[in-house]
């Protein structure tokens, strides 16, 4: 056996190693879930993007214009949830759409942002980022609702109407301190005119 078919296999046996350990891990994400996980809202779904990003897209780098580590943010991209995300309704332990599938999303756009050289997506890296990830979800309550929006009490008829009432008050009060500004702004500019045209006049 050659040197070099030697070091082949030394490197593929390391690679194999290296996806088995990966393949492990992403079997210890799927065990951590629970049987029945809840649905998952559009206005969940967002919240909890944010947050995972504002959670896990912190890191160190080295800058050699400043000399010295510096902190960079992955900042949130996107105002919308993926429609993927949301599930309202049939299967919610699937893979393709809830609370797996926003999990795994958003642990490889951490990925890619902390290994943008890398060239492999699913590799041990991102294995164990979606695994701190969603560790970190159930730890947080959120399975539990926590990032769900507090529903909005019911007003009654009289209530709508006192509110209605309560805005066009501050509506006026609004157009009223415009009307104000506008008389000052136009007696000002009145008098700068007229300054102009006496001068115009001498």
């Amino acid at each position: 056996m050659t040197l070099a078919t030697m070091e082949q296999k030394m490197e593929l046996t390391l690679h194999q190693t290296i996806e088995k350990e990966s393949w492990k891990t992403y079997g210890k994400v799927n065990r951590m879930w629970p049987d029945n996980l809840p649905y998952l809202e559009s206005d969940e779904a967002l919240r909890a993007y944010k947050r995972l990003l504002n959670k896990f897209g912190k890191m160190e780098t080295y800058s050699k214009i400043r000399e010295k580590f510096v902190k960079r943010k992955l900042h949130a991209g996107r105002k919308k949830p993926r429609r993927c995300w949301i599930c309202v309704s049939g299967n919610s332990n699937t893979l393709s759409k809830g609370w797996r599938r926003l999990i795994h999303d958003v642990s490889h756009m951490i990925y890619d942002w902390r290994f943008p050289e890398s060239s492999r997506d699913h590799n041990i890296a991102q294995a164990k980022i979606e695994q701190e990830m969603a560790q970190y979800v159930i730890n947080s309550g959120w399975l539990n609702g926590k990032l769900k929006s507090k529903p909005k009490a019911k007003l009654t008829k009289d209530e709508k109407q006192i509110v209605k009432v309560n805005n066009y008050i501050k509506l006026i009060k609004s157009w009223e301190t415009k009307e104000q500004r506008a008389k000052t702004y136009i007696r000002k500019y009145k008098l700068k005119l007229k300054r102009i045209k006496l001068k115009e006049s001498l």
